[in-house]
């Protein structure tokens, strides 16, 4: 007798765990249904079929929604699946940490380093002292004491920096819709156990700027991306215009930062743009800092068309009832989009590594700092890449303080970055024109990937004419910012005019030398160039 077939219908298709993880990640953002998502997270049988990297979120959506447990679960199964995830075994020895549980991350410790991971880095402050020789199990007994105090040192470095009101700081919140967002006071002192809360993603804290008597400890330029781009998704154009000014706002801050005696920690404030936090030891008066930075934002707002700049804290001093400006601490999950923010110049985005580079920050003395209410002399700002070469490039200075368009191509030549064919085309049709034009183009185009420093003699070689006018560089350049204000009647407008240079002839080409000093310029470049390689 034969068996009756059985009609079978279509296979369900594959679920799609993208849209899982994207719909769990905006529940607990939102602090919707919480133990329904500890519970889904929970199940064994899901993750088991999700890829290296989405058992990777995962683990991070544990570790948000407080289900540290189930995310050290996660993680210690990737561990043994694949061993070369560094950023698995690094997240698991931080959550272990936040946990204090020494004797269980030192042998997790101990297994990513049998796995080819490096030892933990000894604190520069707190090393662990060495035991004696052959003595591996009071090492081993001493590691978690020793990995427990670099830890509690780093969390209280980063508090000792971003510290605020001393009785007050503030917990954010966003809605179920994902619409509105805001901060809601926490009346009494912050905590390590806070400030390892927050980087962990837990939670998320802010600091109100001003401390009960007035003064600050910390300062910030915030620069976030104006209306225009956000809400929309982003062409091509608009990346490029966005990078190019990101590139020359991170440059031009560092530069006024430095004239005025500060240096600024820059950070991904993980919502809409930048924080520049500037600090100071002993504290200053509000109205100071401010004035500060101030004088530091309005030497560069001007020049910027993708990003508004504001200074906080806004207040000279407290008044009424209020806490004064409220600024969102870094290392931290933004509630409403979800991105954690990090520090810029840190390569590697572990809340370890993280933590570490703060070892590197140093508060500026109000002694040493140059403040708005007795300003320097008016001087030309030299970028500290061009120190080096100030004495031989000082109109390469003059003219990317004064020309705003092609100070943003030579920050983007200094950065490494690749500029585009209209940009190289300002380069040469203005600094193609100067005198010593060959050592300079040269300085600016040998960070280029596909620098050849004979197409660029060829190139420099078939300038012609007079130098680009600033409609033209402004049009080139996509900089839609003021022109430049040169006398009535003075003709024809171009850079070169910040140098002094008429709108008449333009100045003599190095081509045009005397054939001793064109091979002494030719012999100082191929020294720099040889001098460049070795580095």
């Amino acid at each position: 007798m034969t068996q009756p077939h059985l009609k079978t219908g279509p296979r369900a298709p594959a679920p799609d765990f993208r849209l899982v993880l994207r719909m769990l990640e905006q529940k607990i953002l939102k602090g919707d249904s919480p133990d329904q998502c500890r519970r889904i997270l929970g199940r064994a049988d899901i993750r088991q079929k999700l890829t290296p990297d989405q058992q990777t979120t995962w683990a991070r959506l544990a570790q948000m929604a407080g289900a540290l447990d189930t995310a050290l679960a996660v993680l210690a199964g990737l561990n043994r699946t694949h061993p070369d995830r560094a950023d698995a075994w690094r997240t698991r020895l931080d959550i272990l940490s936040l946990l204090d549980r020494p004797q269980e991350r030192a042998r997790v410790a101990e297994a990513y380093r049998r796995a080819g991971g490096p030892p933990p880095a000894p604190s520069e402050k707190d090393p662990a002292p060495s035991p004696p020789a052959g003595n591996a199990d009071l090492e081993a007994a001493a590691e978690p004491f020793a990995e427990r105090r670099r830890r509690e040192a780093a969390l209280s470095r980063y508090r000792a920096l971003f510290a605020g009101r001393e009785d007050c700081f503030a917990r954010q919140w966003a809605d179920k819709t994902g619409s509105k967002q805001g901060y809601a006071p926490v009346h009494r002192s912050m905590t390590l156990q806070d400030v390892a809360d927050h980087i962990a993603g837990r939670r998320t804290y802010g600091i109100y700027l001003l401390m009960t008597d007035g003064r600050v400890r910390t300062g910030v330029l915030d620069a976030d991306l104006v209306q225009g781009y956000r809400g929309r998704r982003l062409t091509a154009a608009d990346k490029q215009v966005i990078g190019r000014e990101q590139t020359f706002l991170f440059s031009r801050v560092r530069e006024l930062s430095e004239s005025q005696g500060v240096a600024p920690l820059l950070e991904f404030s993980g919502g809409k743009g930048y924080h520049f936090w500037y600090f100071f030891d002993p504290p200053v008066a509000a109205g100071r800092a401010k004035a500060l930075l101030e004088t530091i934002r309005d030497g560069v707002a001007g020049d910027l068309s993708a990003f508004g700049l504001e200074v906080f804290p806004k207040q000279d001093r407290l008044s009424g009832k209020g806490f004064g400006n409220l600024v969102k601490l870094p290392l931290g999950v933004h509630r409403l989009s979800g991105k954690t923010s990090y520090f810029v110049d840190c390569k590697t985005r572990t809340a370890e590594a993280q933590l570490a580079c703060l070892a590197k920050v140093r508060p500026a003395d109000p002694e040493h700092i140059r403040w708005a209410e007795n300003p320097p002399p008016a001087e030309v700002v030299a970028h500290p890449t061009l120190k080096k070469t100030g004495g031989d490039f000082p109109e390469l200075t003059a003219l990317a303080a004064a020309c705003t368009p092609l100070a943003r191509v030579v920050s983007i030549c200094r950065s490494g970055k690749e500029i585009t064919q209209r940009e190289e085309k300002v380069l040469l049709q203005t600094l193609g024109f100067l005198p010593n034009a060959k050592p300079l183009i040269h300085h600016l185009m040998a960070g280029q990937p596909d620098y050849n420093p004979h197409l660029v003699d060829y190139k420099l070689s078939r300038v012609r004419g007079t130098p680009l006018g600033c409609r033209r560089i402004h049009t080139l350049t996509g900089y839609e910012g003021p022109m430049c204000g040169f006398e009535p009647g003075g003709g024809y407008g171009h850079p070169l005019r910040h140098l002094g240079h008429g709108a008449g002839e333009p100045p003599p080409k190095s081509e045009k030398v005397e054939h001793l000093s064109a091979a002494l310029g030719n012999l100082k470049l191929a020294i720099a160039q040889v001098e460049r390689f070795l580095r």
